[in-house]
């Protein structure tokens, strides 16, 4: 009974999911502990208890430790002020039962830029819960930022959920974060042209937002000119967002997030068209700071290909005042490669790919999701250490890109020097051939001057000191295959001779390595 006793007082005093920002990095704490999320999303109609039996078996296979999942207004308040949780419920005790962590993602006034999730109750009377106008004063599928009764509809039902997450897991932290809405703004037009709205676009733009803008006052379109639209939307969508929020926070402050659809993956980038105007995109991410303060980071959802983009993405996402978080991207092989950037070299407190139900066949991640699926596979018992070097500047990413066949990092002692494919000797050292299918990608950790851990897949790495050093030749004092267990190296073999002559491979299958070096 005295043990049951302290079990139970254990579980109650386990800190709420918090992110904690210590000499300029920002960290997920779950229980207490760093986490980060290698996640996967399922599919917009897929957050219902007799869909999901089928998908936990897939993601129990892909060894991911987030699931992300949906939760539908509509369903969750069918009529004013009469809420329904059984398929929340169903939800937590799934992912409890999976031994997987939870992020549920609110669809209420905005979903992809419209109102589709809205219950019909809002839906069918648009006397009270107004639908934005275009330039034409045409009604568009978006329900306005500008309506108090739709904004405080939307706070009282994501309190109502909030405050039942904290009955029924306030405990046990099985949800360890929450989306608000999901890639807000309006496709159908730039801003609300409704007599309300240009009511107060031609008044004086909010001081707040004039002077984290480092503008003078004046009205809207004095002071912000031709982009005086978009601003105003995201102004006031995230206004809107923000109060949705704090509301939540009141009854139970778990972290909160608002993803985005990127303005840089569409031709034109005009706002309302490409994308939805008003989200927290690139060019919006000062307004949004300044109007959000309850909103604990602003998202990126990454679905482009090139790795240029990917990586400056990353890096306007990443910011003094916004952890990297990347809640949907894709899961084919491109990238499960974009992911070593993302937690190497920006420091992101997850990775998600998005619609995984569609990646699976009979409980098994199909071949597009494999790469992903070794990821998770290979890196989830190093997440600990990850965590602990992100923001260090120990920690580095090398991935192999069309015609990139070579990537050198300069850490404290040694140069580390990372190839993919065949590598052949010439007149100017070794060059690499690249792999068939551009797979190579690889982790390096400095866990001392002399020493470090190497992950990844299609690499051949080897080692020099840096050039200020007079020594110029590197020796493997000792190189062990292995993993870590509960934060603790266990060596399941040392490698010499033939595995080592030429430097140290990570195959095809994956593995990981912990080097000691010496300089002569």
């Amino acid at each position: 009974m005295f043990g049951l006793l302290l079990s139970a007082a254990s579980l109650v005093a386990a800190p709420m999911p918090r992110l904690v920002r210590q000499s300029g990095k920002h960290t997920l704490e779950v229980d207490g502990k760093p986490f980060i999320e290698l996640g996967a999303q399922v599919h917009n109609s897929s957050g219902w208890p007799r869909t999901m039996e089928g998908i936990w078996p897939l993601l129990k296979n892909l060894d991911c430790n987030t699931v992300e999942i949906p939760v539908y207004w509509e369903y969750v308040e069918p009529e004013p002020g009469q809420f329904r949780f059984d398929v929340v419920d169903g939800l937590v005790e799934g992912a409890r039962h999976n031994d997987l962590r939870l992020i549920l993602l609110w669809f209420g006034t905005w979903k992809n830029g419209v109102m589709d999730y809205a219950p019909a109750w809002i839906k069918q009377n648009p006397a009270k819960y107004p639908r934005m106008q275009d330039h034409l004063h045409q009604e568009i599928r978006v329900l306005s930022p500008h309506s108090r009764a739709t904004l405080e509809a939307d706070a009282r039902a994501f309190s109502a959920l909030l405050g039942h997450l904290k009955e029924i897991d306030g405990d046990r932290h099985t949800v360890i974060m929450l989306q608000v809405e999901n890639e807000p703004g309006s496709l159908g037009s730039v801003r609300d042209f409704s007599e309300e709205a240009n009511r107060i676009f031609a008044g004086p733009a909010p001081a707040a937002l004039v002077e984290a803008l480092h503008k003078k006052p004046g009205a809207w379109s004095e002071v912000f000119g031709a982009d005086a639209d978009e601003i105003f939307a995201a102004w006031h969508v995230a206004r809107y967002i923000d109060e949705v929020a704090a509301a939540g926070k009141k009854v139970y402050p778990l972290p909160l997030y608002v993803n985005v659809w990127l303005r840089e993956q569409s031709n034109f980038i005009r706002p309302g068209e490409a994308y939805p105007s008003g989200g927290a995109t690139s060019n919006m991410l000062d307004v949004w700071k300044a109007a959000a303060p309850s909103i604990d980071l602003l998202a990126p959802d990454i679905y482009i290909s090139d790795y240029v983009a990917f990586r400056r993405i990353c890096d306007e996402y990443r910011r003094p005042d916004n952890p990297l978080l990347i809640p949907e991207s894709g899961a084919p092989l491109p990238f499960a490669r974009y992911m070593f950037y993302a937690l190497a070299d920006f420091d992101a407190l997850g990775f998600s790919p998005f619609g995984i139900d569609r990646y699976g066949e009979n409980g098994q991640p199909k071949d597009e999701a494999r790469p992903m699926q070794d990821n998770y596979r290979l890196l989830g018992p190093l997440l600990p250490l990850i965590a602990e070097l992100q923001g260090t500047g120990k920690l580095r990413a090398a991935v192999e890109e069309d015609h990139i066949t070579s990537h050198l990092m300069t850490f404290e002692q040694f140069q580390v020097l990372a190839q993919f494919g065949d590598v052949r000797s010439g007149y100017a050292g070794s060059s690499a051939a690249g792999t068939k299918e551009r797979s190579g990608r690889a982790l390096a950790a400095q866990l001392a001057p002399d020493e470090f851990l190497l992950a990844g897949f299609d690499t051949r790495v080897s080692f020099r000191p840096v050039a200020a050093n007079p020594r110029q030749r590197a020796q493997f004092v000792s190189v062990e295959e292995g993993t870590y267990e509960n934060g603790q190296w266990k060596a399941a073999r040392r490698l010499n001779g033939d595995e080592t002559f030429f430097g140290v491979g990570l195959p095809h299958q994956g593995t990981v390595l912990r080097v000691k070096l010496m300089a002569y």
